[in-house]
């Protein structure tokens, strides 16, 4: 008689526990609320692998999966955008920082934005929320990375950074 409520008692566990194992966590239902309401605003969300600078005191960089909040350019913009026009910074501790706020680095395309579009960018990085680690620009568009730890005001901090970055064609 005691090692059926043993058994029970087992299986009951075990069930709770797989059910409670595939649940999202409180983070992560906050996140998928975050990614909802920015493609509700016209924002692409995608995770993609992403390669960091190389930073000081660093042999090779680090490479992770990241969530980029993306915007397209306008179809006319991107005929008439050189396509050289690709650059990426970090937030980070990066070798090559020329042009940018403290703790930022490129990634590549240094030397892309003259020195008033760097001024430009300078101002406008103000802006970004503080978990934003990296923002590129091409001719497709412009994309931000960060880590989603956020408030719709801060994502719609995020979504005016990037539609000021295409309203000024970095």
């Amino acid at each position: 008689m005691e090692y059926k409520w043993l058994i029970v008692t087992l299986v009951v566990l075990s069930l709770v526990g797989s059910v409670s194992w595939v649940l999202p966590t409180p983070l992560q239902r906050a996140q998928a609320k975050i990614r909802k309401l920015a493609m509700q605003k016209g924002v692409q969300v995608r995770i993609s692998k992403l390669q960091g600078p190389r930073e000081q005191g660093e042999v090779a960089p680090d490479s992770h999966l990241a969530t980029g909040y993306t915007m397209p350019r306008a179809s006319d913009a991107v005929k008439t955008m050189a396509k050289s026009h690709n650059w990426e910074i970090f937030k980070a501790n990066g070798l090559h920082n020329k042009g940018l706020p403290q703790n930022w680095c490129w990634n590549r395309g240094e030397g892309a934005l003259a020195p008033a579009q760097l001024a430009v960018l300078e101002t406008l990085m103000m802006t970004l929320p503080k978990d934003v680690y990296a923002v590129s620009a091409s001719p497709i568009g412009v994309a931000v990375y960060w880590h989603e730890k956020a408030t719709p005001q801060e994502l719609d901090d995020l979504i005016a950074f990037m539609q000021a970055l295409l309203d000024q064609s970095l």
